[in-house]
């Protein structure tokens, strides 16, 4: 046996430990992204009831934006995966500086949302009801934070490229310098410190007091926390390492076809998440301020715990992601339908226990971040509902993230959409409208019934097969006259694992 088949006879054995080993920094991607946002509300928290009701819806209506252009330039993920597969690896670059080039034109859209801003809010006060001191946090934090819509773009196809060849540990790195300048600047911008040095010698003493701009500055460092990872992102994509295997500095051109096919397998993946932040945007300004503004509060707190909880989930989904797509562009689909069940058995297994955690410590979980009687006792019921679709909402992530690797999202999308807008935004408001008596709590069942319904069908598309017909390149030479690479397979059930033992190495 050659060399190479016992390299890929070994892997065979720990399809689990190479799913993991790829999904770790991911999972601590995910963790500094979410964790960006738990800062937010932490720190803003301390502000007051107020401010900590308006911090995350003002952020769930910023991200609709911010996430129609990073849906989009999150395909480079897709592209430089199957590209690699295809041992076409400078072709992965080539698209993914199509993405970066989005950021151009957000930043026009970022403009022009922050001056239609304030109408919005004062439609959105006129409707749901919030008081006039939640209104003008949310519209605080939000005028600012759209400005975050530019670097998180170009940001967002430097991912998807690092996230697609396997090299996850450089976002690690860039989303942990985004971490720490966030926290930095929240504490700066947020509450105002001054800082001194007392005289030093021939040194005189020194101080600064910095602005307390309360919510408002926690969206300007929001901004620059994103710029801070794109700097990162940028510098190492250009850097000679990258530019050697991939030849990132000589795909600068602009590639209409590459842009329209980035546009084919993108704007699903944008509207998906657009439509998903969508109805939580509605619950979170139209639905759940009915119900006063503790229950509000307590709907962001357990947000924002189960936001923490599903982050492993999605580094796991992200690394599925790159191992399906490889494997589509290597010509290997039975590969990556084993690579999905693996990553499946993993996200239920760990989510089903991240959501009997959230049940058991809702107590001290909710003290965390209110001592508010009232906050407390709506809460306790809400970390039940976030407990009991943890599972479902584990099949949901790894199929979505599956298919999105072989480039199969339009029809995830379109379920998506579906779901929650007919279930959760549609019971939802029938609910709070017409059976009132439930509470917050009704809504929040709908929430449950759209999680699990999506996990479902997302689960019946993969098994359909339908992605293993799909083409992500348009107006590409047959792959067949490409070198086919090295397998890069798990353990495969037995017929699969005959057909990839008979590709060339």
């Amino acid at each position: 046996m050659s060399t190479s088949n016992l390299a890929v006879h070994a892997r065979l054995e720990r399809p689990y430990r190479e799913l993991l080993t790829l999904a770790a920094p991911l999972v601590a991607v995910s963790a500094s992204r979410i964790l960006m946002s738990f800062v937010d509300v932490a720190m803003v928290a301390r502000l007051g009831t107020d401010a900590l009701a308006a911090i995350s819806p003002a952020a769930f209506l910023v991200w609709i934006f911010i996430w129609a252009g990073m849906g989009i330039a999150s395909s480079a993920q897709t592209f430089a995966a199957q590209a690699d597969g295809r041992c076409e690896p400078e072709r992965g670059a080539e698209y993914t500086w199509q993405t970066i080039y989005f950021a151009l034109p957000a930043a026009l859209a970022a403009a022009l949302i922050a001056a239609a801003l304030p109408t919005v809010y004062h439609w959105i006060g006129a409707i749901g009801g919030q008081t006039p001191a939640v209104l003008q946090a949310q519209a605080a934090y939000a005028v600012v934070t759209i400005w975050s819509l530019v670097p998180a773009v170009a940001a967002a196809g430097l991912e998807g490229f690092f996230n697609g060849v396997k090299r996850p540990g450089v976002t690690l790195i860039a989303s942990l310098v985004s971490l720490g300048v966030n926290v930095l600047f929240n504490w700066l911008l947020i509450f105002g410190p001054t800082l001194a040095l007392p005289a030093l010698g021939p040194l005189p003493a020194w101080s600064v007091t910095f602005p307390a701009w309360g919510i408002w500055g926690a969206g300007l460092a929001t901004v620059i926390g994103w710029w801070s990872r794109l700097a990162v992102l940028l510098a190492v994509f250009v850097g000679p390492g990258f530019n050697a295997r991939f030849r990132t500095r000589h795909a600068l051109a602009v590639r209409w076809r590459a842009i329209a096919d980035i546009l084919r397998i993108g704007v699903p993946m944008a509207a998906m998440g657009v439509l998903e932040l969508g109805s939580w945007v509605v619950f979170l300004n139209l639905i759940a301020p009915r119900f006063g503004t503790a229950a509000l509060a307590a709907t962001n707190i357990a947000m924002q715990y189960t936001h923490v909880a599903f982050m492993p989930a999605v580094g796991i989904g992200l690394a599925l992601c790159s191992q399906v797509g490889f494997a589509v562009g290597a010509r290997r689909p039975d590969e990556a339908a084993y690579r999905a069940r693996v990553a499946l058995h993993l996200n239920m297994a760990y989510m089903g226990l991240a959501g009997l955690a959230l049940f058991l410590a809702r107590g001290p979980l909710l003290r965390v971040m209110s001592s508010d009687a009232d906050v407390l006792a709506i809460g306790g019921w809400i970390m039940l509902w976030v407990a009991l679709y943890q599972v479902f909402d584990a099949m949901g992530i790894t199929f979505i993230f599956a298919l999105r690797g072989a480039g199969d999202t339009r029809v995830p999308a379109l379920l998506n959409g579906a779901c929650c807008w007919s279930l959760f935004v549609g019971g939802g408001w029938l609910l709070a409208e017409f059976a009132p008596q439930f509470g917050i709590h009704g809504p929040w069942l709908m929430a449950v019934g759209y999680l699990t319904l999506l996990g479902l069908l997302v689960a019946w598309r993969f098994q359909s097969g339908a992605w293993r017909t799909m083409h992500v390149f348009s107006g590409a030479a047959p792959v067949e006259t490409a070198a086919a690479p090295e397998p890069d397979v798990a353990r495969l059930p037995a017929p699969a694992a005959a057909t990839a033992a008979q590709q060339p190495v």
